[in-house]
């Protein structure tokens, strides 16, 4: 693709802080940039970054219908590019088909996704691959229970599953009454090690990483879902995302959550093929829309020197005790102080103003589907293995 091209993107979960974040990258690159959600506020509707805004129906449960919608989205709009951001993508990975060729529709073939976002799947990609692993097997039913050899504590967790929903940490003998099974959503059980942990961001074409951001978990929402983000460079996980993604030829954004031990290296956890919050790093100076069209010559990182907070979760969870290790109020006030929000930015307040309203799609969703805040912002874009 030609560097100096100026295209229109359309990017959906708007109301992700993340479809924020990137459409005001894109944007300030000269892009224009439309946005497409199933709730009628969304964050970056209200943004000077975004030219449009289009409702569609809940991927989740009209799947189908979805596809077709960003399809004559896609057709009626003149859109260059449609970037996914959350499980949406392997609901349109399946039905690529719809696109026309002129379109980059920026996700890999649906085997290839749905491999990374399924944790069993995954895992048997590493070993595949040669690339050292975290003991796992799986759990299909109560009959594998029994046979679950691990001599130490284990993770136990739905193969299609996210931080925001039930991971057990279970010992040898445990006997799991607590589990339900799905035939199409098996159970997987993985070695737990302790070390620290970080999560990456990379944008990639073809197996080729063409941006890279890497982060510690610190403040998180139990201790899972980050809520502050400072990139640090760690040339070992670089080269390890280079390489997986390399070897499986990749495009798309993806993350990948790793713990490193002192004794046994560096291991993966799981993978999420889709947008993680390490897009929230990168600043305009960065052109990171440079990564997306595959133009640049070295991979672009994000700066070292600042931390960026999402500011309402901050605010909910940063302060509790299970958000960070030895939490206190003093040090929590104190970093978020020093954090910037990744919402509120100077010129486009807009958004934030938008908060208290946008939340309010958010609890419908909750009460709708009897689900809590954390999992109610993503349910009806998430997807669980069911062919559509």
């Amino acid at each position: 693709m030609e560097e100096d091209k100026r295209m229109h993107i359309l990017v959906t979960f708007g109301r992700s802080f993340l479809t924020l974040n990137l459409a005001r990258l894109l944007h300030a690159a000269g892009h224009r940039v439309s946005v497409a959600d199933c709730v009628p506020i969304a964050v970056s509707r209200y943004s000077k970054a975004v030219s449009g805004f289009h409702r569609v129906v809940p991927p989740r449960y009209e799947p189908q219908e979805y596809c077709r919608q960003i399809a004559a989205i896609v057709e009626s709009e003149g859109i260059d590019m449609v970037i996914p951001i959350h499980e949406e993508t392997d609901i349109l990975a399946m039905m690529a088909g719809l696109f026309p060729p002129s379109v980059d529709l920026f996700l890999s073939d649906f085997e290839i996704e749905d491999m990374l976002h399924n944790k069993l799947l995954f895992q048997r990609k590493l070993v595949e691959l040669g690339v050292p692993a975290l003991k796992f097997t799986s759990i299909s039913g109560p009959q594998d229970i029994p046979k679950l050899d691990f001599d130490t504590p284990f993770a136990v967790k739905q193969a299609y599953s996210r931080g925001s929903q039930q991971i057990y940490k279970a010992y040898p003998g445990d006997t799991l009454d607590q589990l339900t099974f799905d035939p199409t959503n098996p159970w997987i059980a993985q070695e737990w090690m302790e070390g620290d942990r970080y999560c990456t961001y990379s944008v990639c074409r073809d197996g080729k990483v063409y941006a890279h951001a890497t982060y510690p978990v610190s403040y998180a929402i139990d201790g899972k879902s980050c809520l502050t983000f400072t990139h640090v460079d760690h040339p070992g996980i670089q080269e390890w995302v280079e390489h997986v993604v390399g070897a499986i030829g990749f495009t798309g954004h993806v993350g990948f959550d790793f713990i490193e031990n002192p004794v046994h290296g560096l291991r993966t956890i799981e993978c999420n093929p889709r947008g993680t919050s390490g897009i929230m790093l990168f600043t305009p100076e960065n052109r990171v829309d440079r990564a997306f069209l595959g133009t640049n010559t070295e991979i672009i990182t994000p700066p070292t020197d600042r931390t960026r907070m999402i500011g309402i979760g901050m605010a909910l969870y940063g302060w509790r005790k299970n958000a960070l290790p030895d939490n206190t109020l003093r040090g929590f006030w104190r970093d978020f102080r020093a954090a910037d929000d990744v919402i509120a930015e100077k010129g486009d307040q807009r958004p934030a103003a938008m908060l208290v309203p946008a939340y309010s799609n958010i609890l419908r969703n909750c009460v709708k589907y009897k689900v809590n805040l954390a999992q109610g912002f993503m349910h009806d874009h998430e997807w669980d293995g069911h062919q559509i």
